[in-house]
């Protein structure tokens, strides 16, 4: 058994403003295909005027029945924004707020339309962007496809968003529904229709990694605390900046390894008082000031990742560890960089059991968790007397009392399926009133930043859309 579309469900977050507190934990109001500003609000003509940028936070959820794990999942944008304005999707936490997105930055990543056709084969691919502010994630993915026929003949009576279906050389509109399979599809705007034909390509491509380990930067000679360090290598895209792949530098201080860490805009912090980085190129604005000097004849190294695109106005070329399988034509074809997650499924960490005799036994009798059920939250349970307790989470409060002689399967009143289950064989010892196991768990759910840029003096237009893919093995 596996997955299926139907499984799928993206819902909001629970907190949903403009304001820093915007984002949170995953909510229950699910977002419905199709909707007007299901997601975003309308943009105002005074917000078209003055220009605005707006985030938005929702979750990809698996929601299986039988709580089969989504393997190797794909999110990606299938096509720009037709309203002036523009969207990028970014990798989330599952608790993350708006506040956080200013230290920690997504990979606010998007798509463009092909700008030089391919034949199959290349290692590289050149997109038109709306904007030269999108990321493609190192060791990450591309997606691809010509699902777009062009210069259709529309019936005056489709708008942009419907489901349409082809008929005597003109789409219809129809009710909507998730098949675009040919003859039906969606209809995107400037006579162009999504839709799949037996002759559609569509990939994912591996993208480059680039990662460079320990590459020597300098030398210590035991009393400089400052010395002079050598460009990067591989700066030629520049150094990426993505959150988890940010560069760090080592060096031999008192005969102990200390490190320096480099942030997103090259500012270096750790064993050290100064230095900087330039991001762009992989020189050095100011060389690093070490707390303590880095010893006599040994090596100073970095380990980084150089980006895997570059930019030549708006257009980025993305470089590929695979190659492309098929041909594509610039009138119809469209790529994306890819939010990836190898698995969804609920998760549970930080098991932690504070008593003198008693136990349990996770390794033999784990927490069952529910992909319809199961929440971001940090539990508490609470022993009253030696064979009952109380159950309480951070966020979800008390979910009620159990004892160590049945199953406790807490319902979660807003889908009727348990937060998790614990086995009552698991229970071991003697537990004593006011001893605690205290776990999290995590929902079967991917969170994902929405970021609008609308520029200032942005037309009016009269709809806009935003399509959002994924794939699953």
């Amino acid at each position: 058994m596996a997955v299926s579309a139907s499984d799928i469900k993206f819902r909001k977050s629970e907190v949903v403003t403009n304001t820093s507190a915007n984002g949170g934990r995953k909510g229950q109001i699910e977002i419905t295909s199709g909707m007007r500003h299901n997601l975003f609000p309308r943009v105002t003509k005074a917000e078209r005027d003055a220009g605005v940028t707006r985030y938005r936070k929702e979750f990809l959820c698996n929601d299986n029945a039988d709580d089969i794990a989504a393997n190797d999942v794909l999110v990606f944008l299938e096509f720009p924004s037709n309203g002036g304005d523009r969207f990028a999707i970014g990798n989330g936490s599952q608790t993350g707020v708006q506040s956080d997105l200013t230290t920690s930055v997504p990979v606010w990543t998007g798509v463009g339309s092909l700008h030089a056709s391919l034949s199959s084969g290349e290692s590289q691919v050149q997109l038109a962007m709306e904007s030269n502010d999108f990321v493609f994630p190192n060791n990450g993915y591309l997606h691809l496809s010509n699902k777009f026929e062009t210069g259709q003949t529309i019936d005056a009576d489709v708008s942009i968003g419907n489901s349409v279906e082809y008929s005597a050389g003109t789409w219809f509109k129809i009710a909507a529904e998730g098949d675009i399979a040919y003859p039906k599809g969606l209809y995107v705007g400037s006579n162009t229709v999504m839709t799949i034909k037996e002759t559609t390509g569509e990939e994912w491509i591996a993208i480059q990694e680039y990662k460079y380990t320990d590459e020597d930067i300098g030398d210590g000679d035991g009393s400089d605390t400052s010395p002079v360090l050598i460009s990067l290598l591989h700066g030629t895209n520049g150094i990426c900046s993505q959150a988890s792949l940010l560069p760090i530098v080592t060096a031999t201080c008192g005969a102990s390894a200390q490190t320096v860490n480099i942030d997103k805009d090259g500012n270096c912090s750790g064993y050290c008082s100064a230095g900087k980085l330039n991001m762009s190129t992989g020189v050095w604005t100011t060389d690093i000031t070490w707390t303590s000097a880095p010893d006599v004849a040994t090596d100073i190294t970095i380990t980084y990742y150089e980006n895997c695109f570059s930019y030549t106005g708006n257009v980025a070329t993305i470089f590929l560890d695979g190659t492309v399988a098929n041909a594509y034509e610039t009138a119809n074809s469209y790529g994306a960089g890819c939010i990836f997650e190898s698995e969804i499924t609920p998760a549970i960490s930080d098991w932690v059991e504070t008593s003198v005799a008693g136990s349990y036994d996770e390794s033999t009798y784990p927490l069952v968790l529910f992909n319809d059920g199961t929440e971001y939250d940090s539990w508490t349970v609470t022993f009253t007397s030696a064979i009952a307790f109380t159950v309480s989470g951070a966020n979800e409060g008390s979910v009620g009392t159990g004892g160590i002689a049945v199953d406790f399967e807490p319902t979660n009143a807003n889908t009727g399926q348990p937060y998790f289950k614990i086995d009552k064989d698991g229970w071991a010892g003697t537990w004593a009133t006011g001893e605690t196991v205290t776990f999290k768990t995590y929902p079967a759910a991917i969170p994902i930043w929405w970021r609008e840029i609308v520029p200032a003096l942005t037309s009016a237009v009269a709809d806009n859309l935003c399509v959002l893919g994924f794939y699953s093995e």
